[in-house]
């Protein structure tokens, strides 16, 4: 019989530090993130004012080399997680629009070439966020998360991309872009396209949640790159499992910080929400539904740390972070759709943020990469 027992208990006390950042974090996305949601969504993706606040909070360049422009601040996955839960406690979508790029600068500072981290690093020091679009969602539904739904061919001289990759956010604004790619032997790596490159088109998508997000389709057809293209040089291979499992941490982080904001909403409503003479969170059914809610917010926000907690100490994380994710996915729609139940018709109207928060928590279990830990 398996064993179950807790192989590494954790502390949950945030350092005077993370409970800094946090309050910080929490403040903006409660004030400058929220009240523009909507606006966002309308317009498609976030204004040039919100977008240089987000700049303003230095959190892309963070964990940037010095030698690169960046601050060299080492930050771990717990506090990470921190920061991404409390981010998208003001909005999903806009929360994606820093954690995106805050993923690709991690992912070249710690995988890429000298040349590489040179020519793409010094530009999000400059104040850029979008230069380089992250590829790393599949086009279609895969048996295994981790095999590509674009192949790169690696026989000959050159490089070889074929197949379609989605949910790719600002590629409009996108110099370059990050793609993973699987070879015939089955591993898969990065590999950085231009945008001019032969072959490489972009297509504007609109998905049901995360409007206020931009997203784009890209489809590679013989898209032709040099050996030096991918990431961290020709030889290099990537832990793409790992890039993975952290993902699907800050993937995880975020939906509890916007199945969160559901449940702060959700609680003054039923309190206040009068029917039949009296509040409609008197009845039996509407405070279990509630107190559900409370129980899986906490469950998925120890499930989180925990995950981002055995990272830290450099232990096995892969059957956390899977966990927590596969948790995060199926109860933060069933806490959105709760939360719409519970407004009643209001749930089903711009009138209230809550069909907003449900439309966006549906979109956990399907993105692999809209953040990083």
């Amino acid at each position: 019989m398996q064993d179950y027992k807790t192989e590494h208990p954790f502390d949950i006390a945030m350092s005077e530090e993370q409970q800094m950042t946090w309050d910080m974090l929490r403040k903006f996305a409660e004030t400058e993130m929220r009240p523009i949601a909507r606006d966002a969504e309308a317009a498609g993706r976030p204004s040039d004012e919100l977008l240089g606040k987000m700049k303003d909070l230095d959190l892309i360049s963070l964990g940037i080399p010095e030698a690169y422009g960046g601050m060299e601040i080492a930050q771990d996955a717990t506090s990470q997680a921190l920061a991404l839960e409390a981010l998208a406690y003001g909005d999903l979508s806009l929360a994606m629009s820093l954690s995106l790029p805050m993923l690709t600068a991690k992912i070249i500072t710690e995988h890429g070439s000298e040349e590489q981290k040179k020519e793409l690093l010094k530009q999000y020091s400059d104040g850029s966020m979008f230069h380089v679009g992250l590829g790393i969602n599949n086009s279609s539904i895969m048996g295994n998360a981790s095999n590509s739904s674009v192949s790169v061919d690696e026989s000959g001289e050159e490089l070889i991309l074929n197949g379609t990759k989605t949910g790719i956010a600002f590629a409009e604004e996108a110099t370059s872009f990050l793609i993973s790619a699987t070879s015939e032997s089955g591993e898969s790596n990065l590999y950085v396209l231009d945008k001019d490159t032969e072959g490489l088109e972009i297509t504007s998508k609109e998905f049901m949640g995360l409007k206020g997000l931009p997203l784009s389709e890209i489809n590679l057809s013989n898209c032709k790159i040099k050996t030096s293209q991918k990431l961290g040089g020709h030889n290099y291979s990537i832990n793409f499992q790992e890039l993975l499992d952290s993902s699907r941490i800050g993937m995880s982080a975020m939906a509890l910080g916007v199945c969160q904001a559901v449940l702060d909403y959700v609680v003054p409503y039923t309190n206040e929400r009068v029917a039949f003479d009296e509040p409609i969170s008197n009845r039996q059914s509407v405070a279990f539904l509630v107190a559900d809610m409370a129980i899986e917010i906490e469950a998925m926000r120890l499930m989180v740390y925990k995950a981002a907690a055995l990272k830290d100490i450099g232990a096995d994380f892969h059957k956390q972070a899977s966990l927590t994710h596969r948790f995060a996915a199926h109860h933060g729609m069933k806490i959105g759709t709760d939360g719409v139940q519970l407004l009643g018709g209001h749930g089903f109207t711009h009138e209230h943020p809550v069909e907003l928060w449900y439309r966006n928590l549906r979109a956990i279990g399907i993105f692999e990469a809209g953040a990083g830990v």
